[in-house]
């Protein structure tokens, strides 16, 4: 009787053991992931602020991050180009950044939405990649049009650059993501 007592604590200690373990082997999951984005650190903070334990979830939580953080340097560009009303060149990149923030909201939204139900959807993941992959073009078109004109110095330079990581470090968890789920 001792000796099946004792069986059955062992079995539950181990049943314990592996439950306490799987959680952590998730965060370490999701803290690997992190470790191959542009900015390992922003991703971090997300994986942190957002709660996930999964490499999905963590994905989802970015692709989140990336859009409020776009359409906050949106609007941070139009506060722009109202104070910047004399000078023409100025306000003529403002608007290609205003219009390409615009277009990275978009896309963003489209990976936010496609992602959702069908994120184990190799097809799907791969329209969320792509989505997530075209914001990412357009954020840089708001530097390409200041690089372009030597001298004129962008008053939307920190949005742009924290949009960019944050989008950068989004495309590269979707893309693990669809690799880790076969759907490459």
């Amino acid at each position: 009787m001792a000796r099946l007592l004792s069986s059955a604590l062992l079995l539950a200690a181990l049943a314990a053991s592996a439950a306490a373990a799987s959680p952590r082997r998730i965060a370490t999951q999701v803290a690997s992931a992190c470790e191959f984005v542009t900015v390992p650190q922003l991703c971090t903070s997300i994986a942190f602020k957002s709660g996930a334990t999964t490499l999905g979830e963590l994905t989802k939580a970015a692709i989140d991050e990336s859009l409020s953080s776009t359409q906050s340097a949106r609007s941070v560009t139009q506060k722009a180009l109202g104070a910047h009303s004399g000078d023409e060149r100025l306000r003529k990149n403002l608007a290609v950044c205003d219009e390409a923030f615009a277009n990275a909201v978009a896309s963003l939204q489209e990976a936010q939405q496609k992602q959702g139900a069908a994120i184990s959807d190799g097809k799907a993941h791969t329209e969320v990649t792509g989505a997530i992959s075209t914001a990412l073009v357009y954020v840089g078109s708001c530097n390409d049009a200041f690089s372009e004109n030597p001298g004129l110095v962008s008053p939307v330079a920190d949005a742009t650059s924290i949009v960019k990581k944050l989008t950068s470090n989004c495309l590269s968890l979707a893309v693990a993501f669809q690799v880790k789920n076969g759907a490459y």
